[in-house]
């Protein structure tokens, strides 16, 4: 997988990427695209077109990184969903968003709402909404209270 050197042979994430299980396809796929800088990583994402990586393939990848078990612990779904943008101990990360005094209200609207969703490009800015689906209630509880333990 041309994903596998940065990001790990599972998605896993390494000293190099980020971890990539369960990811949001369409934030995913403009990353893909567009490539990003090396702020949180010695080496930036290089941008790979669809001559470079087709639409059927990435799609290839997505459900692959998809296939993986939903994490059943706080600290599990922590680390899959929130830590690539809000860092290690959601003191804000690349998003500069410091989620550490959130309540499971608070994080259960964010969640389910997203903020600046029109603003794809922008990672500072923009974070997806997450259907019942994607994370039940009690899974965003638990990672309201691992986020608390921080």
């Amino acid at each position: 997988m041309i994903c596998a050197p940065c990001h790990g042979e599972s998605g896993e994430g390494t000293e190099l990427g980020y971890e990539l299980r369960h990811p949001v396809r369409e934030y995913a796929t403009w990353v893909v695209r567009n490539g990003r800088p090396g702020d949180e990583f010695e080496d930036p994402m290089l941008a790979y077109g669809p001559m470079l990586l087709g639409d059927d393939t990435l799609d290839e990848i997505w459900d692959h990184l998809d296939s993986f078990p939903q994490p059943n612990t706080g600290e599990g779904l922590f680390l899959d969903y929130c830590r690539n943008c809000h860092g290690e101990d959601a003191s804000g990360g690349v998003a500069d968003e410091d989620i550490r005094d959130k309540n499971y209200g608070n994080l259960l609207d964010a969640v389910r709402e997203g903020m600046h969703t029109d603003e794809i490009g922008s990672r500072h800015r923009y974070m997806p909404a997450w259907d019942k689906t994607e994370l039940t209630n009690n899974e965003v509880e638990l990672i309201a209270d691992y986020i608390s333990s921080l």
